[in-house]
């Protein structure tokens, strides 16, 4: 028998989401996030497959009944499965209100980053973060926090 040695689990490739509709909820993801197809849709398949930037898939399945795909915690908040990393998260945050997509508060966790919640047309609840104090310089970092939190200097 062998024995696995260090941490096994490389990445995360692929996340499957139910959809009612999956070329709808495409051009949803294409329109609000700019995502591509992966691969041509195949209409047996009943699902489509988008790339991220890094090359993870998103699978937009299509599934009958209701769509649950959040989990309640401890405390009772509605959680989400999945949290995307971003670059430039106030552009993104601000594309997202214009177009009308259901975004929460944002929330600075401090070394964590800063992150928001949204939701699909489906109902699905997803997060989203970018470590701005690690990823920009103190001075840019210090901006997005000002145009995201309306501080004043």
């Amino acid at each position: 028998m062998s024995v696995i040695q260090g941490n096994a689990l490389k990445a995360v490739c692929s996340n499957y989401v139910p959809v009612k509709d999956p070329l709808k909820s495409a051009a949803w993801w294409q329109r609000n996030f700019g995502l591509e197809f992966a691969v041509p849709y195949n209409e047996a398949e009943a699902q489509v497959i988008l790339k991220l930037s890094d090359g993870q898939w998103l699978h937009l399945v299509e599934t009958e009944g209701t769509i649950d795909n959040q989990f309640p915690n401890k405390a009772g908040y509605e959680m989400f499965r999945l949290t995307f990393e971003v670059r430039q998260i106030e552009v993104l945050y601000d594309h997202l209100k214009t177009n009308g997509v259901t975004v929460e508060d944002l929330e600075d966790r401090d070394s964590c980053g800063i992150n928001f919640v949204f939701s699909d047309p489906d109902g699905n609840k997803f997060d989203v973060n970018e470590c701005i104090d690690v990823h920009r310089s103190p001075e840019e970092a210090n901006r997005v926090r000002a145009h995201l939190f309306d501080i004043v200097s």
